[in-house]
């Protein structure tokens, strides 16, 4: 039975006011931001909560700012990761965390994100505290990946510093669990600030994967005779003027060496763009790293099994190369990642007089050609749409050679 309790005594109404607010506090695992979600409520307003964070950093003897301001600096000279990369350290946070869903597995719940913005000297910034949205489209095309994310009601003096310094942003998105990792990593290319309403102000930054080495990154050097296609690769990719990573690199790159000597001057994207070509395979750029695989090619790892209980959003629908789906975010899906659905999920493509009828996979295995991941960290969209093509069964269903590239 649910009864009323009024406290007359001050003393005490305080000490049971102490005990409730600790309560949560630890509940919260003395994050501020999850704490008062939790104990005004997620309707918080942002202003309401500024001035609330404002108050506790008093108390705690720190400086007064905006809920982003635990940017962090990386002592000394930035350490490098890759050649022409800065490493970014930054603290470990949990940001957007549902309470206690950690400790029920990967079941796909308890939202987690974090969006970092760094400048050129390894500075990174971290407002995962405030909203942010993002749609990231990428393709296994040569176009570099872009993504559009917008960072709403930060701090002028913080605003103008992205604007003015902010050169590499990255995302990590997923749920609790294993479901969780980096959906974009790139290059700050157009900050642009407006205004959503009357009085929310957002800062939009579009950004591109590997811009810089698409469009900056020339090469010249000069090999000797006995290189293969594949050590040519990895010279091309150290060696430009705007170095990047070698991510995938397909196994069946012929091993034929250079009868001659060779000169590589020019943009590094032709060079890997002929190499690819000359071997019947793509070239794509993926978070900072170089990729070229062919059609037959089996992808690292393991075959992601979507159904409704995994992630699966509404039913997938045939299209000439494959099908095209929907699938709570996840960052396992990614371009040449291998997926099998259900065919009996799969709604079939409608017939047209003189188009050419094309069955789907018959092991139900599709390569994902293109991923879009949309969300907002404080709204219900937080999913990824992907077109992928037809694997098994008749190998594949749109090409006639195994080794042919239909991209």
């Amino acid at each position: 039975m649910l009864q009323k309790l009024t406290l007359s005594n001050d003393a005490f109404s305080m000490c049971v006011a102490v005990y409730v607010i600790k309560q949560v506090w630890k509940s919260a695992r003395k994050d501020f931001r999850q704490f008062s979600l939790q104990y005004v409520g997620p309707a918080i307003p942002d202003k309401d909560y500024q001035r609330r964070y404002n108050i506790w950093l008093k108390y705690q003897g720190k400086q007064s700012g905006v809920v982003n301001a635990a940017s962090v600096t990386t002592p000394g000279p930035p350490t490098v990761n890759a050649p022409g990369q800065l490493d970014i350290t930054v603290p470990a946070t949990n940001y957007g965390v549902v309470a206690n869903s950690q400790a029920l597995g990967n079941i796909l719940f308890g939202r987690r994100y974090r969006v970092i913005v760094s400048r050129s000297d390894g500075t990174a910034l971290d407002v995962s505290q405030l909203r942010c949205t993002f749609k990231i489209q990428k393709t296994i095309q040569q176009q570099p990946n872009f993504s559009e994310i917008a960072i709403y009601n930060l701090a002028p003096d913080t605003e103008n510093s992205i604007i003015q310094e902010g050169n590499r942003i990255v995302i990590e998105a997923g749920y609790e669990g294993n479901q969780y990792g980096v959906i974009f990593d790139g290059d700050v290319i157009q900050p642009i600030r407006d205004k959503e309403d009357g009085v929310t102000y957002r800062l939009t930054l579009y950004s591109l994967d590997g811009d810089r080495f698409m469009n900056q990154g020339f090469v010249g050097f000069s090999v000797l005779k006995g290189q293969s296609a594949r050590s040519l690769v990895g010279n091309i990719v150290a060696q430009s003027k705007v170095p990047a990573q070698v991510g995938s690199i397909s196994d069946g790159f012929s091993a034929q060496e250079l009868s001659r000597g060779k000169v590589v001057f020019g943009l590094a994207k032709d060079y890997l763009r002929q190499l690819a070509q000359s071997q019947e395979a793509s070239f794509y750029i993926e978070d900072g790293k170089v990729n070229l695989v062919r059609m037959a090619d089996l992808p690292v790892g393991e075959i992601l099994d979507l159904a409704p209980a995994s992630g699966l959003i509404g039913n997938p629908a045939q299209n000439d190369q494959g099908v095209t789906f929907k699938c709570l975010l996840n960052p396992s899906v990614k371009i040449n990642t291998l997926v099998r659905i259900d065919n009996s999920l799969i709604r079939a493509q409608t017939y047209q007089q003189g188009q050419v009828i094309r069955n789907l996979d018959s092991e139900g295995i599709y390569r994902v050609i293109k991923v879009t991941y949309s969300g907002d960290t404080r709204g219900d969209n937080w999913e990824c749409e992907c077109e992928a093509v037809s694997q098994a069964g008749i190998l594949p269903g749109m090409i006639s050679e195994a080794s042919q590239n239909p991209y």
